[in-house]
């Protein structure tokens, strides 16, 4: 395992190197004209999970493109990257993961092993419950896997801890059961795990809008057809 500054830097360094090798995109994501320019770039910062650990890498920059037909810019992100998210995606999948099936952990304790207030990790669950409709990644389930069979879900050890309402337990039921169907789904994809940024970062495009606070909904998960890189999910 690296040591936390140096997983920092090769992410960086990683992150840097595509922006420094990025091809300018033929098309444009939104109306499909060709006259793309660049429009400069812009600075993020990012926690994410390198060798089990979560670090911290400040400052690296991603291009901006812009289309000469419709005017709209979106930004060119590397992989793993996701819009509009501080904490990736492999923070938030290990976060939710432990509160919702370590029986000892609590919502301060894994907010403090991530670097986040104890609130965003209760944002973070009501984001997952909401991200995708269970029924629609049961059937992308079935059809990648030829299995017609949901995964099993753990014991949710955090009913018995903060669940003092029905909202409060059906919310987290719905958040573990759509994090075990990712995790599956990944698997059947031959995606790398979490299944939560594996697969959601394959089906948010460049200039997706799905963020924890306005628009936690990916109806992309809703459509007839998913065409994935790696595999074709057809409903």
């Amino acid at each position: 395992m690296q040591p936390i500054a140096q997983a920092a830097e090769t992410l960086k360094r990683q992150w840097s190197e595509f922006y420094n090798n990025v091809a300018k995109p033929p098309r444009c994501i939104y109306c499909g004209g060709s006259h793309i320019s660049w429009n400069g770039s812009r600075c993020r910062c990012a926690s994410a999970l390198v060798d089990g650990q979560v670090v911290f890498v400040d400052e690296f920059r991603c291009r901006l493109v812009e289309c000469g037909d419709c005017g709209k810019s979106w930004t060119l992100r590397p992989p793993g990257l996701a819009p509009h998210r501080h904490f990736q995606l492999d923070v938030v999948a290990g976060a939710v993961g432990t509160y919702l099936f370590d029986p000892e952990a609590t919502q301060k304790q894994v907010a403090a092993s991530v670097g986040c207030d104890r609130r965003t990790v209760g944002r973070w669950l009501g984001w997952l419950a909401a991200v995708a409709d269970p029924g629609d990644l049961a059937r992308h389930l079935a059809d990648a896997s030829g299995v017609p069979e949901l995964p099993r879900v753990p014991e949710v050890a955090a009913l018995g801890r903060k669940a003092s309402t029905a909202a409060r337990q059906s919310l987290l039921k719905i958040a573990a059961l759509i994090l075990c169907l990712l995790e599956a789904l990944a698997h059947a994809l031959c995606f790398p795990p979490p299944g939560l940024q594996s697969v959601v970062g394959a089906v948010l495009a460049e200039g997706a809008r799905a963020t924890t606070y306005r628009a936690p909904r990916i109806h992309e998960f809703a459509r007839r057809h998913l065409d994935l890189p790696g595999g074709t999910l057809p409903m």
